[in-house]
């Protein structure tokens, strides 16, 4: 603890040097002056100078976050507002003097107002403070979102509210509510009520990551399911908070949990439960007319309960398998002359578009809805990196940026081996922070249908609520400073923030987050006889920050290999670290990568050298990855050793298009003379096991420079996930013994 509080105290003196407010997302002005405004136990407001929704509101907020009584006051209330005209949208100003005032355009800039006063409120010995100053700010973006799944785990309509609060605190306005699934229905649908008799539970949860061999399951019932007027309360919940709620219903694929209540709309008409085990799966709803009608039935009681815009549909990965050999299906794509099933899934897409627009509203869909032709209304919601909405973009329909790579937060967020199971990859508040919807160097005119990004919180791995919050804070203020920050602070002067203001505040208000970024930062480095752990720890002294460092040396292993344990930080829980470290001949040696791996999985060549071996699930910081089919690297030894075994470590995870490989070539390379001039090759072996995480290959013999030569299947096998593309292949250490 007393690190953190280090951290903590150079937060201070950073603040104290520089005009930076309490308020995140931070505001686009803010200017304090001398003295303070002195609020004490209550506010009092005129309640005449804003609608009731919002007074209500107000008086929510105080006692929620500083158990503060707003009281009405006609004539000389402490809390002034003012009605903007003819300003930027969403747009709101705060000042603080003798009173505070607060300028608004619109309702819900009103709110953000709220929210940031909030923000700024301090107490003293006498109550409730805020500094004089002036704040002016309005949003970039105007899609700020948070993805919530409810079918692979469900929450209470008590949960969702909690959520809703939370999002809407740090000025979030889409809640993007993933109410069907493979594993779950959760919304009453009057017409079919098999959908939640049948659909919304399931039989059997598989344990442990679905990865995880061999397989166990928890067999229990488990679902749960909203009722329609459970639905409107939560929409009115969230409109009293500016918050939209798109509601998603997938489509074509992702359906068994429909399908186990309606089989008859599926290709095969097979009866199967409600899916226990996480992952893609071949029965998707069948594209004959009785199955397009029946989501459209579905859609006719969805549509009311949702006054915002976009109604989500889904389309991402649902594989073609039944659809190839359905006879339904197959003349389907001959009368409408569709050359594959891609062209299909377009075809069923359109249709749900036609239906939706008629009704007044429009689909959004994952980035496969643009494989065989993008709907005309359709927006897309492109999760498979930014390609899919720029393609998207440029085609003149509007986007929603939320790539994998910075918006996935069911990813891990720190890099210890004590962090909650989690689906895999590895996404840091500073990576979320990073996030920019736009990429560099776009134009205006396919810029301007990029509206803003979300991040998406999938519940494979997150069973309770408590691990939604540990999920999602503080990687949503991250967010919620990349979507409505035009110009953003520093990171570290983020993280002062975050730290200094907003932590108390998630405290007090018992959110369960996660401290991972205050872990010490961790480098391995290379040394003549091995490598070297450095931790990093921030500090103060004589009024200045100041990095520490501390390190910890281990010699390369010339006979026994042996594992030894590191552990940073072990007086403080929150944010211990242990790490363990493998010694083996080839612990720090030098790695000449002959193919280049992917730019976004390269942590440098150590890491295949650094004694630690990748987690599964998989954080993209512990592995290379390349986008290949073959690759080549040597590995020096810096002398010629007697060597018996080489262990390579590879990483086989078909939901991430990952696949170890099917072959492996080692071949030792021998100096001709003492001085290392002149070289000849030395004996070979040649391993076979696909499908293989671990590759133990013998070899007897001297070598000094050994060659890998790693092989895999030309092309992802059809009905696996992005099938026909080439397969990416992951290694981690490479252990010599």
């Amino acid at each position: 603890m007393k690190n953190c509080l280090s951290f903590l105290l150079s937060c201070l003196v950073y603040t104290s040097q520089a005009q930076v407010s309490s308020i995140l997302p931070s505001p686009v002005t803010y200017v304090q002056s001398e003295g303070s405004f002195q609020i004490n136990q209550a506010l009092t407001v005129n309640p005449s100078e804003i609608n009731s929704s919002l007074f209500t509101q107000l008086k929510e907020l105080g006692t929620i976050y500083h158990q503060l009584r707003i009281e009405p006051n006609v004539q000389n209330a402490m809390l002034q507002f003012k009605k903007l005209e003819n300003v930027k949208q969403d747009s709101y100003s705060i000042n603080v003097a003798e009173r505070i005032t607060i300028s608004y355009s619109s309702d819900a800039s009103c709110y953000y107002a709220m929210t940031s006063l909030m923000q700024l409120m301090k107490r003293n010995e006498n109550g409730l403070y805020t500094p004089k100053c002036f704040v002016k700010d309005f949003p970039n973006f105007q899609w700020r979102g948070l993805h919530l799944d409810v079918a692979r785990h469900f929450f209470t309509v008590e949960e969702i509210k909690r959520f809703i609060d939370l999002m809407s605190y740090y000025k979030f306005n889409t809640f993007h509510w993933h109410l069907t699934d493979d594993q779950g229905w959760r919304i009453e649908i009057k017409k079919y009520p098999k959908l939640t008799e049948m659909g919304a539970w399931r039989d059997s949860t598989v344990d442990n990551h679905y990865t995880t061999v061999p397989r166990t399951y928890t067999k229990a019932r488990y679902g749960g399911f909203y009722t329609q007027e459970q639905i409107k309360d939560v929409v009115a919940y969230a409109e009293a908070k500016y918050v939209t709620i798109v509601p998603e219903i997938e489509m074509p694929g992702h359906a068994r949990a429909a399908l186990a209540a309606y089989p008859e709309y599926s290709c095969t008409g097979k009866a199967q439960g409600v899916e226990g085990l996480w992952g893609i799966f071949d029965d998707i709803f069948c594209s004959k007319p009785a199955s397009i009608q029946f989501l459209k039935d579905i859609l006719d009681e969805v549509i009311p309960l949702f006054p915002g815009q976009y109604i989500h549909i889904g389309g991402d990965e649902a594989p073609k398998t039944r659809w190839h050999s359905c006879p339904k299906c197959q003349d389907i794509m001959k009368e409408n002359h569709l050359k594959d099933e891609h062209e299909l899934q377009s075809y069923f897409i359109r249709q749900m578009d036609a239906y939706v627009t008629a009704k007044g509203k429009k689909i959004i869909g994952w980035d496969e809805i643009l494989e065989g032709g993008l709907s005309p209304n359709a927006a897309v919601m492109s999760w498979r990196g930014f390609d899919g909405g720029l393609e998207a973009a440029k085609q003149g329909h509007y986007v929603v940026m939320t790539p994998g790579s910075h918006c996935y937060f069911d990813h891990y967020q720190g890099k210890g081996k004590d962090e909650p199971l989690a689906i895999g990859g590895y996404t840091s508040l500073e990576k979320v922070f990073t996030f920019n919807p736009i990429p560099p160097d776009l134009g205006p005119e396919v810029s301007s249908y990029i509206l803003g990004g979300q991040a998406n919180i999938w519940t494979e791995y997150i069973p309770a609520f408590s691990k939604v919050e540990y999920m999602a804070y503080p990687r949503a203020i991250a967010l919620s400073e990349a979507l409505w920050c035009a110009n953003k602070p520093t990171y570290d002067v983020f993280l002062s923030v975050l730290v200094q203001d907003h932590f108390p505040q998630l405290d007090q208000w018992k959110v369960n987050y996660s401290k991972s970024a205050l872990k010490a930062s961790v480098k391995t480095i290379r040394t003549n006889t091995g490598i070297e752990l450095k931790s990093t720890e921030q500090s103060i002294e004589n009024g200045k920050i100041k990095e520490t460092s501390i390190s910890f040396p281990f010699t390369r292993s010339k006979k026994k290999t042996k594992t030894e344990t590191v552990t940073i930080h072990p007086e403080d829980e929150s944010i211990r670290q242990t790490i363990q470290i493998t010694n083996h001949l080839a612990l720090g040696a030098n790695v000449r990568f002959v193919t280049e791996p992917s730019p976004k999985y390269n942590g440098g060549d150590i890491v295949l050298v650094d004694g630690q071996f990748g987690a599964r699930p998989w954080k993209g910081h512990e592995w290379i990855g390349f986008d290949t089919n073959v690759i080549v690297l040597e590995i020096d030894l810096g002398k010629v050793m007697k060597i018996h075994e080489i262990k390579v470590s590879f990483l086989q995870d078909e939901n991430s298009w990952i696949h170890a490989p099917n072959q492996i070539v080692i071949e030792s390379i021998l100096p001709k003379r003492s001085d290392g001039i002149g070289m000849k090759e030395g004996p070979s072996i040649d391993g076979y096991a696909p499908n293989s995480e671990i590759w133990n290959l013998p070899y007897k013999g001297k070598t000094r420079t050994i060659r890998i030569t790693i092989s895999g299947e030309p092309e992802i096998p059809n009905g696996l996930p992005s099938e026909g593309n080439i397969p990416w292949i992951f290694i981690d250490e490479i252990q010599i013994n």
